[in-house]
């Protein structure tokens, strides 16, 4: 991790992609609040997250356009998505920012919701004009998809606008500086696959592939059934395991008991674009 000319270590790791574009989201608000403070941060490419702290912490943000968009995208937007989600269960602390959650209307009669992008104050009058978008996504699909994320141990922060998430943020990555001392407060860990050193590490990587299994989870049912072979021997018996529901143990044992295909259906979607080219080629 790199320190700057005094040697001092980011608490906070920013992914780059976070800081592109022209508008300002939670992430950009964050790093305001985090300079006006004088606490280091870093920018740099995660491969995991968009914001990393301290004690484990990693932070996926999405808008809730992000979230609609990954519903209506098809065979590729929520596998997408369930890659994401995995791969923050790789933290000890993972969490997901729904950065306008709080100001959307929801519609069940329509079938919608309604997304604001745009809010104004009325020249000397006391109104304000809120802008909206309808997607047209029913509100019991969008809160199914947040419960099912939440269900897998992903903590949801739910926020109304950017700089009312970036808050949110805030007070999620310097809660720990309120309790601790520096000396005792773990800094950022982009978790990687190297980096590994003993056998408990590569036992926990493994049990914590599984969908819905965390680092933490790992652990403790690595704590439970002595050894990775009779976790997933045993997965009837995960119910035991404080903090694991049957709907973690499902997710689990379809990915362990079902036939293996080749093709993810994403490959299977590049195979049949790649046979049309090439019939059209061929014509």
């Amino acid at each position: 991790m790199q320190t700057d000319v005094f040697g001092n270590v980011p608490q906070v790791i920013v992914d780059v992609h976070e800081t592109t574009g022209k508008g300002m989201n939670a992430t950009k608000h964050l790093m305001s609040m985090l300079q006006k403070e004088g606490i280091l941060y870093a920018v740099q490419e995660i491969p995991i997250g968009d914001v990393l702290g301290s004690d484990g912490i990693a932070i996926e943000r999405k808008t809730v356009s992000d979230l609609v968009n990954t519903l209506r995208g098809g065979n590729l937007g929520v596998p997408r998505l369930n890659r994401q989600l995995d791969g923050l269960m790789k933290y000890e602390r993972p969490h997901l920012l729904v950065e306008d959650i709080l100001a959307i209307r929801r519609d069940p009669v329509k079938g919608c919701i309604y997304i604001p992008f745009k809010t104004r104050q009325t020249k000397g009058k006391p109104y304000v004009v809120t802008m909206e978008r309808v997607s047209y996504i029913h509100p019991k699909a969008l809160d199914a998809l947040l419960e099912s994320i939440s269900e897998r141990g992903i903590h949801l922060l739910e926020g109304f606008n950017s700089l009312h998430s970036a808050g949110l943020l805030y007070g999620l990555l310097m809660a720990k500086e309120e309790t601790h001392d520096e000396q005792t407060s773990r800094l950022p860990v982009i978790r990687t696959r190297k980096g590994l050193e003993t056998l408990s590490n590569e036992q926990e990587f493994f049990v914590a592939g599984l969908p819905g299994i965390n680092v933490v989870r790992a652990r403790s049912l690595l704590k439970h059934f002595r050894s990775p072979i009779e976790v997933i021997s045993r997965t009837d018996e995960w119910i035991a395991v404080s903090g694991i529901g049957p709907k973690t143990m499902a997710s689990a044992r379809k990915v362990l008991f079902s036939d293996y295909s080749d093709a993810s259906p994403e490959d299977k979607v590049v195979e049949s674009e790649a046979k049309r080219n090439d019939t059209a080629e061929l014509s």
